[in-house]
C-alpha cells in the first residue's frame, strides 16, 4: 500500500472519528436544550382585524384540532413549572396554552372551543381593565377560572415595569394580585410580564411578593427554561399552519430566536 493511499485512509477515518464524536456530543447536548412550548395568544376574534395579536377563531380551532390530531399533551402552568422544578426531562409534545391581557373574546371565542377539547390554558389579565369594553368582565373569569382555565395576573395596568419606579411597580403587581386572590378566593402565583419585560430586580420583587414563576416572551438571557421568572413563549400567530406549528412546538424553536435584552 502506498504512502498516499495509507494517508487518504488515515484522514478517512480521522474524519470519521470526529463525526461520531461530533454527533455524540450533539446527542448529548441536544436533549438539555429542550424546552416544553408556552403557545402564547392574545386576541381570538370572530373576524380578522390585526395580525400581530389577533388569531381568528376558525384558526384557533384548527391549531386546537393540531394538537389533538398530533398526539400533544397541553399542561397547566401549575404542571408545568411543578416539572421544572422537579428537574425531570419533559414528556415530548407537552405544551401550555396562555392568553394574555383578558380581552373579552376569550371568553366568547377561545373558551369554548378549549372546553371542546378539554385543553386546560391560562388567562394572564390586566385587572384593571376587566369590565372596561372589549375586555373580560368579573363574571367572566370567575367561571373560566371554575372550569379549567386559570386567571392569573398579567399586573395591574399593562404597563411596561421597567419603565416604573419602585412604588408603581409594587402597586402593579401587588394590587393585581390581591385583587384577584379577593374575587377567585384562591392564591394567584404567576405573573406574565406586560410586554414580556423585566430585570432582575423585577424577578426579585415577584419572588418576594409569593409569585411561583414569571412568563416572558423571548427576553432574557436563560435559554434552558431552569429560570422560571424569565420563562419564554411563543407567539402564535393567525397565519401559522401545520409547518409553522411543527416547529414552534418542536421543544427547540428557542435556539433560533432571536435574543432580546430583558428590558
Amino acid at each position: 500500500m502506498t504512502g498516499s493511499v495509507k494517508e487518504g485512509r488515515l484522514s478517512f477515518l480521522t474524519g470519521c472519528s470526529v463525526l461520531v464524536i461530533g454527533l455524540a456530543a450533539l446527542a448529548f447536548w441536544l436533549p438539555s436544550q429542550y424546552y416544553v412550548p408556552v403557545m402564547a395568544y392574545h386576541s381570538v376574534a370572530v373576524s380578522w382585524y390585526e395580525p400581530l395579536n389577533n388569531v381568528q377563531a376558525g384558526h384557533f380551532e384548527q391549531q386546537m384540532r393540531y394538537l389533538r390530531a398530533h398526539g400533544y399533551k397541553p399542561l397547566t402552568i401549575d404542571q408545568l413549572v411543578a416539572e421544572i422544578r422537579s428537574g425531570h426531562r419533559p414528556a415530548p409534545k407537552e405544551v401550555a396554552i396562555v392568553f394574555d391581557d383578558g380581552y373579552k373574546n376569550n371568553y366568547t371565542a377561545a373558551y369554548p372551543i378549549l372546553k371542546k377539547y378539554g385543553f386546560p390554558a391560562t388567562v394572564f389579565v390586566e385587572v384593571g381593565h376587566l369590565g372596561n369594553p372589549g375586555y373580560l368582565t368579573w363574571d367572566d373569569v370567575k367561571k373560566m377560572d371554575s372550569d379549567g382555565i386559570a386567571i392569573q395576573s398579567h399586573a395591574l395596568t399593562g404597563a411596561y415595569l421597567p419603565s416604573l419606579g419602585h412604588d408603581e411597580l409594587v402597586r402593579e403587581l401587588t394590587e393585581s394580585k390581591h385583587r384577584l386572590e379577593g374575587r377567585l378566593g384562591h392564591p394567584v402565583e404567576y405573573i406574565a410580564y406586560p410586554v414580556g419585560g423585566f430585570s432582575d430586580d423585577i424577578k426579585r420583587l415577584v419572588r418576594q411578593l409569593g409569585y411561583k414563576a414569571g412568563f416572558a416572551t423571548n427576553r432574557g438571557y436563560d435559554r434552558t427554561g431552569t429560570d422560571i421568572y424569565e420563562l419564554k413563549r411563543i407567539r402564535i400567530k393567525d397565519t401559522d399552519g401545520d409547518f409553522q406549528l411543527w416547529l414552534k412546538l418542536s421543544g427547540y424553536y428557542n435556539l433560533f430566536r432571536e435574543k432580546k435584552k430583558p428590558f
